[in-house]
C-alpha cells in the first residue's frame, strides 16, 4: 500500500473490525468507482493484513499516521467493532480530529444490534444506517464524491509488434478518453496493465499514474514465449481496453551479422564455458566447470594456458594486464593474456579463511579474507601477509595518487561496515558506513562504495565521504564502474548512477538478475538471469538474449557469445539475435 503524496494523504480512511473485512473491501471498491471534485477516483486507505507496511515500521504508528492524514474517516459500526481495542483507539482519534476540524468522522451503522454497543464517546456523532434505501448515495455526498462520468474509457496509443522473451518492449502508452474519443488531460487515474492469458509473465512497472491524460510503461518485457497474448489496461471509473494480439517469441541464439565485404571467420573457442575478458580485450579466460583456460584471438581455439580451481569461484578482479579469480577455498589464480597462469592457496590461517575481497595495486594482487588477513601477491613472489584487520574484510581499494607502500592509503571495508584507511601499515582514519557493502571502485581522485541503502564517495584527502540515498532499497547486487555504476534489488528493479552520485537512469530486469560485466562507460551491461540465460542491456533497454554465457569487453567493442558448443569473438556491432547454427564438426562434413 503506497501512501499518496497529497495534503491530506488519503481521501477516506475506513476503520473496521478484521472480521468485517469483506464489508469494508466492498465499500472501498464502490467508493473507488466514484470521483472527487477533481474528477479522479478517491484515495481510500484500507488496512489489508498490513500489506505494504514498510519493513521494520511499527504498524500501529503507521495506522495512526494514515488516520491523521485522512480527510474523512468512515467507521463501520458492528457488534465486533466495539470489542476491538484497535478500533476503539481509531474511533477515539477520529473524534479528536473531528473536534479539531482536521478531519470528519462519518460512522456507518452496518448492524442494528451494534447500536447498544456504541461507545459513550461516539454517541453524540450521528451515524448513517445501511437500512436507509439511499445510504450509499448519502455517504458518497458526505464524502464530497460524485458518480464517475459516464463514457470515460482507456485507449492504447501504441501498436506493439511481436516481442522476444526478456527484450524490453517499446514504450506502451495508454490514454484516458471521453465519450467523444478526445483525451481527458485532467484525469489522474492509476492505470494497471495485465495480459491475457497470464502465462507468459509480464515484467516491469505494471501500474502507472496518468500525466496529462496518459500513462506510459517504458520497461515491460515477457518472461516466456506464447503464440498470442493481449494487453489489458484498467483504471477506476474507466472502461478497460484491450490491445491487438501479439506473439512472444523465444530468445534465439546470439549470432553474427557478417558484413558483405568480410570473408574471414571470427575467432572461435570450442568450449561452452563462461568467458571473461582481460582489460585490453586481446584475450579472455574461460571458466568451464572448475577449469580455467586462457585464450588468444589469433586463431581458432588457441589455448595459451590452463589451471584448475579447487571449488566454485568466489571473486574476480581485473588489473591493467592481469586477471585474478579466487575460489571459496582460498585458491587464487592470476593469469596474463600470454597464458601464464599461477595458482596459490591462501587459506592457511584458522577462523573464517574465506576470501572477502580482491584488488589490484598495480601488478600486485591484494586478497582480503573474512578472518581479517590481507595477503599481498606480487608477480613471481611468494605471498606474504600485509595486514591483519581484526574486524574482517568485505572490500579493498588502494587510495591516493601513489600506490600502497609508496605513500597511498589502503582502504579496508570490514564486516561491521566500517571503512578503515591504512597508511604505512597503520590505521589512520575510520568511516562508519553500513553493515553490508556490495561494491567498491577506485577512480581518479576518489573511491566509490555502494551499500544496501546508500552510495558513498570518498575523495582523496577528505575527512568524510559524500553520501546519497539509493532509489532502490535494499539493493541486492551491484556493479561499480569507472563512469557509471548500477545497483538493483531482488525484484530486478535497478538504477545507474555516475561518479558524482547523480542518478543516470532507471531500468528493470527480472527478479534475481545478477550483473556480470559492463563497459567502462556503463552503457552496456550483461546480466545473468536465475535460469542461467544472459542478456545484454544498452542504456536501460534489453536488446540481446542468450540461453548461454555472454560477455562484453571493457571498451565495448568486442563480445564473446556462445551457441552452446563454441564461443564466438565478435565486434559488438555484428552481434544480433538471429539464430546462428553451430559450425558442423569435421565428422559431419566428411
Amino acid at each position: 500500500m503506497t501512501e499518496p503524496e497529497t495534503h491530506y494523504g488519503w481521501d477516506v480512511f475506513i476503520s473496521y473490525a478484521r472480521e468485517d473485512y469483506r464489508k469494508a473491501r466492498d465499500l472501498a471498491d464502490d467508493l473507488q468507482k466514484c470521483v472527487t471534485a477533481k474528477g479522479v477516483p478517491p484515495r481510500v486507505f484500507l488496512d489489508v493484513d498490513r500489506d505494504g507496511t514498510p519493513v521494520g515500521v511499527d504498524w500501529v504508528q503507521y495506522l495512526e499516521k494514515a488516520l491523521r492524514g485522512s480527510r474523512y474517516i468512515v467507521a463501520l459500526y458492528t457488534q465486533r467493532y466495539f470489542s476491538k481495542g484497535v478500533c476503539l483507539s481509531e474511533l477515539q482519534e477520529a473524534i479528536r480530529l473531528t473536534d479539531a476540524k482536521k478531519a470528519q468522522l462519518i460512522p456507518v451503522l452496518m448492524e442494528d444490534a451494534a447500536q447498544e454497543k456504541i461507545a459513550f464517546i461516539a454517541n453524540r456523532i450521528n451515524w448513517l444506517p445501511v437500512t436507509h434505501p439511499k445510504w450509499f448515495d448519502q455517504l458518497r455526498d458526505a464524502l464530497d464524491l460524485r458518480p464517475a462520468a459516464s463514457g470515460r474509457k482507456l485507449r492504447f496509443e501504441t501498436t506493439v509488434a511481436d516481442a522476444v522473451v526478456n527484450h524490453t518492449l517499446p514504450t506502451v502508452r495508454v490514454t484516458v478518453v471521453g465519450a467523444d474519443g478526445a483525451p481527458v488531460p485532467e484525469s489522474g487515474e492509476p492505470v494497471a496493465l495485465t495480459v491475457v492469458p497470464p502465462g507468459p509473465g509480464l515484467n516491469g512497472t505494471l501500474v502507472a499514474s496518468t500525466v496529462r491524460g496518459a500513462a506510459e510503461f517504458a520497461d515491460l518485457s515477457f518472461r516466456a514465449p506464447v503464440q498470442s497474448v493481449r494487453f489489458v489496461a484498467e483504471a477506476p471509473g474507466c472502461e478497460p481496453a484491450e490491445s491487438p494480439p501479439i506473439q512472444v517469441n523465444p530468445p534465439p541464439r546470439p549470432g553474427r551479422t557478417r558484413p558483405a565485404d568480410q570473408d574471414r571467420d571470427p575467432p572461435q573457442i570450442m568450449t561452452s564455458g563462461r568467458p571473461f575478458f582481460f582489460s585490453d580485450a586481446r584475450a579472455l579466460v574461460v571458466l568451464d566447470d572448475d577449469r580455467l583456460t586462457v585464450h588468444g584471438f589469433e586463431r581458432r581455439s588457441r589455448v595459451n594456458g590452463a589451471v584448475q580451481l579447487a571449488a566454485p569461484p568466489r571473486l574476480w578482479a581485473r588489473g591493467a594486464r592481469r586477471l585474478a579469480v579466487v575460489d571459496w577455498t582460498g585458491r587464487v589464480v592470476v593469469a596474463t593474456p600470454d597464458g601464464h597462469a599461477r595458482a596459490v592457496d591462501l587459506a592457511r590461517a584458522p577462523g573464517l579463511a574465506v576470501p572477502g575481497a580482491l584488488a589490484f595495486d598495480g601488478s600486485t594482487l591484494l586478497v582480503g579474507m573474512w578472518n581479517g588477513t590481507i595477503w599481498s601477491l606480487a608477480e613471481d613472489a611468494e605471498p606474504e601477509v600485509l595486514i591483519e584487520h581484526p574486524a574482517g574484510v568485505q572490500h579493498l581499494a588502494v587510495d591516493g595518487p601513489s600506490r600502497w607502500g609508496g605513500g597511498g592509503r589502503l582502504l579496508v571495508a570490514d564486516l561491521d561496515g566500517t571503512l578503515t584507511a591504512y597508511e604505512g601499515g597503520r590505521p589512520r582514519a575510520e568511516y562508519p558506513l553500513e553493515r553490508l557493502l556490495l561494491g567498491v571502485h577506485r577512480g581518479p581522485g576518489h573511491t566509490i562504495l555502494l551499500g544496501e541503502r546508500h552510495i558513498y564517495r570518498l575523495d582523496d584527502g577528505a575527512s568524510r565521504p559524500l553520501v546519497a540515498e539509493l532509489p532502490v532499497q535494499p539493493a541486492a547486487d551491484a556493479l561499480i564502474g569507472p563512469e557509471l555504476s548500477i545497483a538493483l534489488n531482488d525484484e530486478g528493479v535497478g538504477v545507474s548512477f555516475d561518479t558524482e552520485l547523480g542518478v543516470h537512469l532507471g531500468f528493470r530486469t527480472v527478479p534475481g538478475a545478477r550483473p556480470v560485466c559492463a563497459t567502462r562507460d556503463g552503457r552496456l551491461v550483461v546480466f545473468e538471469y536465475p535460469d542461467r540465460s544472459h542478456v545484454l542491456m544498452c542504456d536501460g533497454r534489453i536488446g540481446v538474449t542468450s540461453a548461454y554465457p555472454l560477455a562484453i569487453s571493457a571498451d565495448g567493442r568486442t563480445v564473446a557469445t556462445s551457441d552452446g558448443q563454441r564461443i564466438l569473438i565478435l565486434p559488438t556491432e555484428e552481434l544480433h539475435t538471429d539464430a546462428a547454427e553451430p559450425e558442423p564438426s569435421r565428422e559431419e562434413t566428411t
